[in-house]
C-alpha cells in the first residue's frame, strides 16, 4: 500500500498469539525449576528426581509425605509446608529434611490454606518448637506380621521352632505372646484350619512337630518378597509405557481407570499420558507431551489428628476464645 512521505509502514497483519511469548517459555531459566514427587510416581522415576535434587540440578520438589521418611536429601535448605502438618512428630520429621548435617539448623515456612488451618498450623508449630512429641503406642502381638515373618524366615532353610519363638519374644510388640497364640499361627500357616470352609487355602510351610522345625513350601520365597509388609492392597492398576521395557510410570486408582477409555489424557508425575489399553491389572500409555489431561484422583481417608494435638487445639481454641486482639494476635505471630 502506498504510504504518505516520512510514515513506516504499517506493521504486518500477526495472529494474537504471536505477538506475546507463550507462557511456557521461561528466558533464561532452566528447563525444569521442580518436579513432583509422590507415591503414584514410579520407583525409577523417583530416584531420577532424588539424584537430581541432591547434586542440585533441581532447585525444588513438589512432593507429598513421600519424602517425610528414610531419605537423606542433605542439601535442602528449606522445607515449604502448605497446610497444617497431621501431627507433632510428622512436621518434625519434615522440617527435618532440610539442614541435615551436623550443626545445621532445620528451616521450614509453613503457610495454612484457610483459617481453620491458621489455627492448626498455630498449635503445631508452637509444640513442634517446645519438642512436645505424641506419645507413641506399639501394637502388642500383631499376629499378621508373625505370620510373614515366619514364612519369611523358612522360605530359604528349615528353623528351630524353640529358636524362633525365643527370637520373636525378644522383639518389644511380642515381648508378651503366648505360647499358644504362637502355636496357633504356625497351625495356620502349615494347614491346620478350624473349619472345612478354609480347605482352598494354599498351606505355606511344613511344621515337623517331632524334629520341631518348620520349613517352607515352594513358593514361600517368593510370596515373602511379594507380600511383606501390613499395607493393604487398595486395588491401584500399574501404569506402564508401551514397549519392549514396559517402563513403570505410576499407579491409579480402579474407579479413574474404570471411567477411563483409549484415547484419554491424564497427567500423572507432571507428565501428560495418552492410553493405549487396559487390561484386567494394567494401563498402557503413551506420552503425551503437550496434551492437556484430566487429573487423576484417589479414594482414601484423611488421618486422623491425634489426641495430644487435639487436646491442645481446644485448649488454644478456648484461650483466644476469651481474649482479646491485642493478646491473640502476638500468640500467632509467635507460633
Amino acid at each position: 500500500e502506498d504510504t504518505e512521505p516520512g510514515s513506516l509502514p504499517p506493521a504486518p497483519a500477526r495472529p494474537p498469539a504471536q505477538i506475546m511469548v507463550p507462557s511456557e517459555v521461561s528466558r533464561g531459566a532452566p528447563a525444569e525449576l521442580a518436579m513432583a514427587h509422590h507415591g503414584s510416581v514410579s520407583k525409577e522415576r523417583r530416584a531420577l528426581i532424588e539424584d537430581a535434587l541432591k547434586s542440585g540440578r533441581l532447585r525444588a520438589v513438589v512432593a507429598t509425605s513421600s519424602l517425610e521418611l528414610g531419605i537423606d536429601m542433605g542439601a535442602v535448605d528449606l522445607v515449604v509446608q502448605v497446610e497444617s502438618p497431621p501431627s507433632v512428630a510428622s512436621g518434625l520429621q519434615r522440617v527435618g529434611r532440610a539442614g541435615h548435617q551436623v550443626g545445621e539448623v532445620s528451616r521450614a515456612a509453613v503457610f495454612p490454606k484457610h483459617r481453620a488451618d491458621l489455627l492448626h498450623s498455630a498449635v503445631t508449630v508452637e509444640r513442634m518448637v517446645a519438642g512436645q512429641i505424641e506419645a507413641m503406642s506399639v501394637i502388642t502381638n500383631p499376629l499378621d506380621v508373625l505370620a510373614q515373618q515366619t514364612v519369611a524366615a523358612c522360605a530359604l532353610e528349615s528353623i528351630d521352632v524353640e529358636d524362633w519363638f525365643a527370637a520373636v519374644r525378644r522383639t518389644a510388640p511380642f515381648a508378651g505372646l503366648p505360647r499358644s497364640a504362637f502355636d496357633a499361627t504356625l497351625d495356620m500357616l502349615a494347614g491346620k484350619y478350624p473349619s472345612a470352609d478354609f480347605a482352598e487355602l494354599r498351606p505355606r510351610l511344613v511344621w515337623d512337630r517331632d524334629a520341631g522345625t518348620l520349613t517352607g513350601r515352594p513358593g514361600a520365597q517368593r510370596l515373602a518378597v511379594t507380600s511383606g509388609g501390613t499395607i493393604p492392597d487398595r486395588g491401584l492398576f500399574g501404569v506402564f509405557m508401551v514397549g519392549e521395557k514396559a517402563t513403570r510410570v505410576g499407579e491409579l486408582d480402579e474407579e479413574m481407570v474404570y471411567e477411563s477409555r483409549v484415547g484419554d489424557v491424564f497427567a500423572l508425575g507432571a507428565s501428560s499420558w495418552r492410553v493405549e489399553e487396559i487390561t484386567h491389572d494394567r494401563v498402557l500409555v503413551t506420552p503425551a507431551p503437550g496434551g492437556t489431561g484430566r487429573l487423576p484422583f484417589w479414594l482414601g481417608d484423611d488421618q486422623g489428628r491425634p489426641a495430644e494435638l487435639g487436646r491442645a487445639l481446644g485448649g488454644f481454641l478456648r484461650e483466644v476464645g476469651h481474649g482479646s486482639d491485642d493478646e491473640v494476635v502476638p500468640r500467632l505471630a509467635a507460633a
